[in-house]
């Protein structure tokens, strides 16, 4: 009767184990959850930011285009630019 006593006690303290670590692993699951679900919102606002600085950069383009003064050009090739590497990090802030 005893080892039946102590087997119950063991099986009893094996599965409280298992229940807390049932418990450890879903708030790991919910962290990771949540943690994925933050990196899909910044994706998306890295997204959204790039289609306008893109289509910034198309319109300075066009604007570059139609200046006939060469000192206007010269600006505006670096705002161009400045945008090209702006376009650029956040392609590299998506990819990591």
């Amino acid at each position: 009767m005893e080892g039946l006593l102590e087997r119950i006690g063991i099986a009893r303290a094996h599965a409280e184990q298992l229940l807390a670590e049932r418990e450890r692993m879903t708030a790991a699951i919910e962290a990771s959850e949540k943690h994925a679900r933050e990196a899909n919102r910044e994706k998306d606002v890295l997204k959204a930011r790039i289609k306008e600085l893109e289509q910034e950069n198309e319109a300075l383009r066009k604007a570059a285009a139609s200046k006939v003064e060469t000192t206007g050009r010269e600006g505006t090739k670096e705002k161009i630019d400045e945008l090209v590497n702006e376009i650029d990090q956040c392609l590299a802030l998506l990819n990591n």
